[in-house]
């Protein structure tokens, strides 16, 4: 029996998500419970479990993209810096089992007594903000996704 995939609903559009981009083959969108201001989730449209399944040119793909879309974010939420995340396995702490990478802006002192900052809680018109000025960024500066 197949595993319903949160990921996959999203892309079918069965589930409502805050969508940065999205073409034939990946989508970005806002993740629902971020860890900082202008968390994404870059992913590939086609379901798979891990990043070993993928052909090496959609995973240079899919990194291009996360590194196009971390760029425009860091800009936007005038991050200290930024962690991209993509974890593989139950081990590795892997909760959706779609290959999903993470970009994470993080601030100075974001973590108060923890290693990793806790997650937030924005509201969806908070999410759907960002998300604005993030894609009238990508239009302002031309980007687009192959």
């Amino acid at each position: 029996m197949k595993q319903k995939c949160v990921f996959c609903d999203i892309i079918q559009g069965t589930q409502e998500a805050i969508i940065i981009f999205e073409n034939s083959s990946f989508i970005s969108i806002m993740d629902k419970f971020p860890i900082n201001r202008g968390h994404l989730l870059v992913l590939p449209k086609q379901h798979y479990p891990y990043i070993i399944d993928m052909k090496k040119d959609d995973v240079s793909k899919l990194f291009e993209i996360v590194s196009i879309l971390t760029n425009v974010v860091w800009g936007i939420v005038h991050a200290d810096g930024v962690n991209i995340g993509q974890s593989n396995g139950k081990a590795a702490s892997q909760d959706i089992f779609h290959v999903h990478v993470h970009i994470i802006p993080r601030f100075n002192n974001d973590t108060g007594n923890n290693f990793w900052p806790l997650r937030k809680n924005f509201t969806h018109d908070e999410l759907k903000d960002i998300s604005i000025q993030i894609k009238n960024q990508l239009k302002k500066n031309n980007i687009k996704f192959i």
